[in-house]
């Protein structure tokens, strides 16, 4: 008997409300946002801006990080 090899199954779409985490780079105070879809362009931090860079697909979301210029 052949075993069956595992594959993953794609993600059904994102649901407007649905809860999810956006990863963060450059070097700012959070590793991840959690945030309702969809998500927020830009989030305001006490030391700058978190703007998400919506490259590509979903799961591929990431929040950049760009402090202030007091």
């Amino acid at each position: 008997m052949a075993r069956r090899r595992w594959e993953p199954q794609p993600r059904p779409p994102f649901v407007e409300g649905e809860r999810l985490f956006i990863p963060c780079t450059g070097g700012g105070p959070s590793a991840s946002r959690l945030v309702t879809y969809p998500p927020p362009l830009e989030i305001e931090e006490r030391t700058g801006l978190y703007v998400l860079n919506d490259d590509g697909e979903e799961g591929e979301w990431v929040y950049e990080f760009v402090p202030r210029q007091d």
